[in-house]
């Protein structure tokens, strides 16, 4: 892990040179001592620090620290910890509005420094990453063909995408903080009456029955839109209730096409005809209800695992195209390897769902073939290690007499890949993952073992579900589809699959598949 690099400002030349003493034996670099706000600005601009230790007071009055620090947040947006033998309420004031990460009064030891250092870096990280997050999500919902609206608490608009503002004729500037009754305004289509606001039916805790497709959404200027609607509650720790999100639909063109439909039945068929045709009508629009949720899932799943790939790409590119000629070959080298990792994570997450909507859909092709499987559990095991370098241990351990079984090599990847990175994904860093390999006379057994944080017992029985996660997975990124994967894939081969798991001590996964596996019905597909 680089060592952050660190500006000194202090006018006093011995102060400044004990701090920077005490950061070096802290483990930090010190890229430079300033004594002026001035100076300080300039310097950050030429050695780029991650964090700056600003004193309040300095003698040369061109601007004291709390100008200088809030220049140096607005233009560079790096971190500032004060650093003041002043503890005034007025100065504490002043020093507050510039939203410092840091305030450390003198005089102050090491251990104080590094523990306020450490802080102010992980608290800039986090902000980092949030602001990242916020704006990757805004883009997915700008982009997509449905109007989303979320509210506060209270019902108040928050949150209006280009869609929701086009349907409903109010700008998002003009509809924030309105109620949401007043800027989405719903008809019950047979009865030409107001439909209560389903936002305002959730936040109040009441179910939100299903309305179909018979309500109208009243713009501004009196139009009218055929929608659908879901809304859900926004629960960030799974208690509070923080707001709501409202996803309209507009059905005007499928509302035009069915009744064509309807028409082309009524005058082509008998009663008996038309009954059967509307029957299917109905199963088709349970499908499409089940599709919606599906999509609403995949796309939530899909902004969520795509934020930290997208994050270390775009922060990357960024840092090689404002800084390429500052930095070292190293440097460059490193920030390549993790715009090329970023990839790497994004295409296997769409190779991951491509995978599981064939195998939903039964479309997986089942294509055995000869395989060494010692090598080739190498070769996953060694990807796998590229990807976590050093923050893991990764043994791999094959015991077999004979390494030849024919199985398919496909599935066999999404298998193994998919365990280790399961592993690897809910341990704590620092730890081991491992992989044994053996055979049983014509049965191959792969094991995977972690210590990890563990599945709950009465959750285990669930596990192969899709888009199915454990209660104590917490923030932990994942998507719920890999195990259903597996599971297909071990099916196919006519395995089996076992999961051993205790809560804080770790998981192993047991894949038991027949060393020469066979289509099932003598079917290549499944």
């Amino acid at each position: 892990m680089a060592r952050a690099k660190i500006l000194i400002v202090e006018d006093e030349i011995i102060t400044a040179q004990a701090i920077a003493g005490q950061l070096k034996r802290l483990g930090y670099d010190v890229v430079d001592i300033a004594n002026s706000g001035t100076a300080a600005l300039a310097k950050v601009a030429q050695t780029c620090p991650d964090l700056v230790l600003m004193d309040i007071v300095l003698k040369h009055r061109d601007m004291d620290g709390i100008e200088a620090a809030e220049q140096i947040r607005n233009q560079f947006k790096i971190p500032v910890i004060y650093l003041t033998a002043h503890s005034e309420a007025a100065t504490l004031a002043r020093a507050k509005v510039t939203e410092p990460f840091g305030y450390i009064v003198k005089p102050f030891n090491q251990r104080d420094l590094g523990i306020t250092i450490e802080i102010a870096l992980y608290k800039h990280q986090t902000q980092q990453q949030l602001i990242e997050r916020e704006e990757f999500l805004s883009t997915i919902l700008d982009s997509t063909h449905d109007a989303v609206v979320a509210t506060d608490a209270t019902g108040g608009i928050t949150y209006m995408n280009p869609i929701a503002q086009t349907i409903t004729g109010w700008s998002s500037t003009e509809a924030m903080d309105k109620p949401v009754t007043e800027v989405v305004q719903i008809f019950d289509e047979a009865t030409n009456t107001v439909v209560e606001n389903p936002v305002i039916r959730l936040l109040r805790g009441e179910p939100v029955p299903n309305q179909g497709h018979n309500r109208l959404l009243i713009a501004r200027d009196g139009t009218k839109t055929p929608i659908v609607d879901h809304v859900s509650l926004m629960r960030p720790n799974d208690d509070d209730i923080k707001g709501a999100v409202l996803v309209v639909c507009n059905i005007s063109e499928r509302r035009q096409a069915q009744a064509l439909e309807l028409e082309r039945v009524k005058l082509a068929t008998e009663v008996a005809e038309r009954q059967k045709a509307e029957a299917e009508i109905r199963k088709a629009l349970t499908t499409e209800q089940e599709l919606s949720e599906l999509k609403s899932r995949v796309v939530a799943m899909i902004s969520h695992e795509y934020r930290t790939p997208l994050a270390v790409i775009l922060t990357s590119t960024e840092l090689l195209k404002r800084y390429s000629t500052q930095l070292s070959q190293e440097k460059q080298q490193t920030y390549l390897d993790r715009i090329q990792m970023g990839v790497k994570q994004m295409a296997q997450l769409v190779e991951e769902v491509l995978t599981f909507n064939k195998a939903q859909a039964g479309e997986l092709q089942f294509n055995p073939e000869p395989l060494n499987m010692e090598d080739f559990c190498l070769q996953l095991v060694d990807e796998q290690r590229l990807m976590v370098g050093d923050r893991y241990t990764l043994t791999y351990n094959p015991q077999l007499s004979s390494g030849e079984a024919e199985l398919d090599k496909q599935m066999l990847r999404h298998i193994v890949t998919n365990l280790l990175s399961n592993a690897i994904k809910y341990s704590a860093k620092g730890t081991t993952v491992s992989l044994s390999l053996r055979r049983e006379d014509d049965t191959l057994i792969i094991q995977v073992q972690d210590q990890g944080i563990g599945i709950p017992e009465s959750e285990q029985p669930r596990l192969f579900s899709p888009f199915f996660r454990a209660s104590n997975v917490s923030t932990i990124a994942g998507t719920g589809m890999g195990l259903s994967i597996v599971k297909n894939c071990v099916d196919l081969h006519q395995g089996q699959i076992a999961i051993a798991s205790e809560v804080g001590k770790g998981t192993t996964v047991t894949v038991t598949l027949p060393v020469n596996a066979k289509p099932s019905s003598g079917d290549a597909t499944h």
